[in-house]
């Protein structure tokens, strides 16, 4: 696997037939024009700063030479990146669970073998970012959360170039697998010079949190069977 193939992030597996398509365009039209109408002191009250040394979690197949850090220039399936063709998106967890989940989502089992190909990443963040908070344009605007977790990628992501446009370095949101907040960034380097580094690098066959190994967490916390 590449480096430019690390694409485990919050990807739209859906398919639609040509009837779904027609009759989405409709709602999504109506989401798009909530989406419009937002104005640049609605988005400002709606943001937070997350600060310099921030630590959060990614987890992706393979080494890469020691870094969890990744910027995904190829965005076009995923629910908050960019297409600009200029700006990459990292997606990133509070919690090592989470960012399992994310990852390891569509299977039900695995094999501890499986887990010998994953690294999970410690990542710092090097500054301070200006973050949308999507739980608050919920609570504060006519917005309701379908419309910020359909799996309509031109509906997520056009919310995400308003954000972009308007100042902001990402997007704070909610885990449809997990309901913890998850994170996305926005920055032009994949490799994240200047926003963010690999603090600690592991295996996801020696990792343990909270006393629990990572085929423990899986299996018991996220429900993902490990088997030998």
């Amino acid at each position: 696997m590449t480096y430019e193939e690390n694409l485990n992030d919050d990807a739209n597996q859906s398919t639609e037939t040509d009837a779904d398509i027609k009759a989405r365009k409709k709602l999504d039209e109506a989401i798009l024009s909530k989406f419009r109408n937002l104005d640049q002191k609605t988005l400002n009250r709606c943001g937070k700063v997350i600060p310099a040394d921030t630590e959060m979690y990614r987890l992706q197949p393979g080494e890469h030479n020691g870094s969890n850090v990744f910027f995904n220039h190829n965005g076009a399936d995923y629910r908050f990146s960019l297409t600009d063709g200029v700006h990459g998106s990292m997606y990133l967890a509070y919690t090592p669970g989470t960012s399992l989940k994310e990852v390891f989502q569509n299977k039900v089992s695995m094999k501890e073998s499986d887990l010998e190909d994953y690294y999970l990443g410690k990542i710092a963040i090097l500054k301070d970012v200006n973050i949308l908070q999507v739980n608050k344009l919920v609570s504060r605007t006519s917005i309701k959360i379908h419309d910020v977790t359909t799996d309509s990628r031109k509906v997520t992501q056009f919310l995400a170039t308003i954000a972009h446009n308007a100042g902001f370095d990402g997007m704070e949101y909610t885990s449809n697998v997990t309901g913890e907040s998850c994170l996305v960034l926005w920055h032009i380097d994949p490799s994240g010079q200047g926003m963010a580094i690999t603090l600690e690098q592991t295996r996801l066959s020696d990792f343990e949190h909270d006393g629990k190994e990572a085929a423990d967490i899986l299996t018991w916390d996220l429900g993902i069977s490990v088997e030998e």
